[in-house]
């Protein structure tokens, strides 16, 4: 572990002393350096403590500092009646960067019209183990794809050029930094142990994309040990590398929790005192710590203020930290409006603002003042009820569904030959938005309800739970009835809120028994039917792809849900989404991704199949498409240069469609070995039938580069250029690297 020793300094000179010529967010020469050097002079040291406290009111009115209120924003802003768009997981099936951004901008200005300054999003975890219940917040397994769609999601977010910031945009806060998605046995916030050649190549690539391409403005820590060091107080992950390897110096924001767990989970401080302290040196400026009134559980609390008092932690730590939240502050204009009308988020007595009381404990555990603090603007509902922002999720949902099956054509559905559909399954007529989701979101149309409307009066749609997710048999007998009299059945299954969700980790990833025991009564009937999948996980359907005609993977699909799938369904929406992550056989097969380094022996298998299920990147279409030979531009290129590989794509089938043409290099000879393949550019195209289209996708450093021995380098010497519609499907060319 490499050691980093931390420099203190006056706060007059951390302010006019530019620390890295590189650093992005250019805190040390910023034009708030002066009224931010004044109000910090004019602070008590209580008074700079509640400025490090965030998801609970930091406003100052004797200072006329304003709050800074932060809230989740995984597919949405948390707030009732918000827009729910699909959840990450989705998002990154669409493989689309202009639409999440698009939808970022949305988030954004519905966050605005709440009051929200900061949301807690997008999670860069790079999911190598499916068991793991977080795995619907992420954008997959792979680093690129993750860095790409939470870079996109980031730059709507926060806007970019004159947008950023300004009054329809926020602060993004990338999480959770770092390796987290990978635990052992896929336990939330498990301990990892991981090399600096797979830390930097797989788990921090996605924020260095975040960094390097959106110049995200926040950062969250990880709950785990990382090498056996809590991540909020790793001074080599948040000092060496993301500070000086990285260049960035924006809000840390620390976990909920997790600063108390230094000391009370870790016992890596000797006291409360301590864990304070190990976290400013770490670079936190600002503690979460939900559900809590101003008490002894928060460490920048009267544990700050006795730390500072006893000589434990310098005044310049503390002043550092807050003038890293002022200046988010100050960024997001929130001093250029009326700060007078955050009194109420004013928790520091003083008489000169009437002497408001504190927040409470029962307050906090209210959620009153402690959580999700924020004015909505009066005009608030005009905003979230655009019109617009539900055509926006619709497409999303759209271009999130990913077609894993379609045996002889059953899809898209034949209205005149189906007049009878049933539409089956506990996630038939049930909400299911995933985990960060408004209590009360502003509607949900379910599968059952989708289906109907569309169907209207042109035929007949019946509905049958025939299982939930409490092992409950009783209702199959009904809905098998019910298929019998139908045409042709839906079958909604997959996974819930209670079966994947934040610490709700598995270690088996079959569907539930009575949803098993369901699909073969459906199947017994021999009616055709389509299973459609709504889960925040990949699960083992190895039974579902022998025996079902035809399979739709939804994930979640937000407030259109149903809208989307029965446009999928009936063929108005033709499926382009591919898969962010490998489907496994079954959970012995985890970890299991595209991107393995080659194993040192032949592995003996007994009765069992290795390969997945259904690979990364895979997806089907109602039309088919033709990939051509690629094309490099230039052969051979200098280790800086850069060329273009172009590929004919055609569309050969009956229906107008688009596909997601998938560049993968290999390097063929490298100092430390690289996986076969590497996913390093990607790009979308839509085709008419008979259309052909030639897509070029650019490489360079980013395609070529990987991270060795302290450096991000690329080497001389022969590499694989693979293109095609998925990771196993590939046609490739030679390309020479000087």
């Amino acid at each position: 572990m490499k050691k980093f020793a931390i420099l203190i300094i006056s706060i007059t000179t951390l302010f006019i002393t530019k620390v890295n010529s590189q650093t992005k967010n250019e805190i040390f020469t910023s034009k708030y350096n002066e009224k931010i050097n004044k109000l910090i002079s004019q602070m008590t040291l209580e008074e700079k403590v509640h400025q490090l406290a965030t998801q609970y009111p930091n406003a100052n009115m004797r200072l006329g500092i304003p709050n800074l209120s932060a809230n989740e924003c995984l597919h949405g802003i948390k707030m009732n009646h918000a827009t729910v768009f699909p959840q990450a997981i989705a998002m990154a099936s669409t493989w689309d960067e202009n639409l999440i951004e698009r939808m970022g901008h949305i988030v954004a200005e519905e966050s605005r019209a709440y009051g929200i300054h900061q949301c807690y999003t997008p999670m860069l975890a790079v999911v190598r183990d499916v068991r793991w219940g977080r795995t619907e917040e992420s954008y997959g397994e792979d680093p690129y794809l993750v860095g790409k769609i939470g870079a996109a999601y980031i730059k709507g977010l926060q806007g970019m050029g004159a947008q950023r910031f300004d009054k329809n945009h926020i602060i993004a806060t990338a999480k959770h930094y770092v390796a987290d998605g990978e635990p052992m046995s896929g336990d939330n916030g498990a301990a990892m142990d991981i090399s600096d050649y797979n830390l930097h190549n797989v788990h921090l690539y996605p924020f260095k994309l975040a960094i390097e391409e959106a110049n995200v403005g926040a950062i969250m820590p990880a709950h785990h040990l990382l090498n056996g060091i809590p991540c909020h107080a790793n001074t080599y992950i948040m000092n060496d590398i993301l500070r000086g390897e990285f260049g960035w110096d924006g809000l840390v924001v620390s976990d909920n929790g997790d600063m108390r767990s230094l000391h009370s989970v870790f016992n890596y401080a000797t006291s409360w005192e301590e864990a304070a302290k190990k976290g400013l040196q770490a670079g936190i400026h600002q503690e979460l710590a939900l559900f809590q009134g101003w008490s002894e559980k928060r460490m920048f609390g009267d544990h700050l203020i006795n730390a500072v008092n006893e000589g434990i932690v310098s005044m310049s730590m503390v002043d550092n930290a807050v003038a890293h939240v002022l200046r988010a502050k100050f960024q997001m204009g929130l001093f250029d409006r009326d700060v007078s009308e955050d009194d109420r988020f004013d928790v520091i007595k003083h008489p000169d603002n009437g002497e408001p009381d504190k927040v409470s404990q029962h307050d906090a555990e209210m959620f009153k003042k402690a959580l999700y603090v924020g004015i909505p603007k009066e005009n608030w509902r005009e905003t979230v009820f655009d019109q617009e922002h539900n055509d926006l999720a619709l497409e999303v949902a759209h271009k999130s569904i990913v077609l894993l099956k379609n045996e002889n054509r059953i899809l898209p559905i034949q209205k005149k030959k189906y007049k009878h559909i049933a539409v089956i399954g506990p996630n038939a007529n049930s909400m299911r938005l995933g985990g960060y989701s408004p209590d009360i979101p502003k509607y949900y149309i379910s599968i059952y309800e989708g289906i109907k409307n569309y169907i209207g009066k042109s035929g007949k749609v019946s509905f049958a739970e025939g299982c939930d997710f409490n092992d409950n048999t009783d209702k199959i007998d009904e809905a098998v009835a019910l298929a019998k009299e139908a045409d042709i059945v839906i079958l909604a299954i997959g996974g819930s809120e209670e079966t994947c969700r934040e610490n709700q980790d598995v270690d088996n990833l079959h569907l539930p028994e009575n949803q098993q025991l369901l699909e073969k009564a459906i199947q017994e009937t021999g009616k055709p039917y389509v299973a459609v999948l709504l889960n925040g996980r990949p699960i083992a359907i190895e039974s579902t792809a022998k025996n079902a005609p035809a399979i739709l993977e939804g994930w979640y699909l937000g407030q259109e849900t149903g809208n989307a799938v029965a446009n999928v369904l009936f063929g108005e929406v033709n499926p382009s989404g591919k898969l962010p992550i490998t489907f496994p056989r079954n959970a012995g097969q985890t970890p299991l991704f595209y991107n393995k380094l080659e194993t040192g022996r032949p592995r003996n298998i007994y009765k069992s199949d290795p390969t997945p299920l259904y690979a990364f990147g895979y997806g089907l279409s109602y039309t088919n498409f033709e990939i051509g030979t690629p094309k490099l531009e230039k052969q051979t290129i200098s280790a800086d240069g850069k060329t273009t590989v172009s590929v004919s794509v055609k569309n050969t089938g009956d229906y107008p469609g688009e596909e997601v043409v998938q560049l993968y290099v290999r390097d063929l000879t490298s100092e430390r070995v690289r996986p076969a393949k590497e996913l390093r550019n990607f790009k979308r195209v839509y085709l008419k039938p008979g259309e052909t289209k030639t897509v070029t996708l650019k490489i360079g450093k980013q395609q070529l580069e990987y991270w060795n021995d302290g450096d991000w380098k690329v080497e001389p010497g022969a590499f694989k250029i693979m293109v095609g519609g998925n990771s196993e499907s590939l046609k490739s060319t030679d390309l020479m690297v000087e």
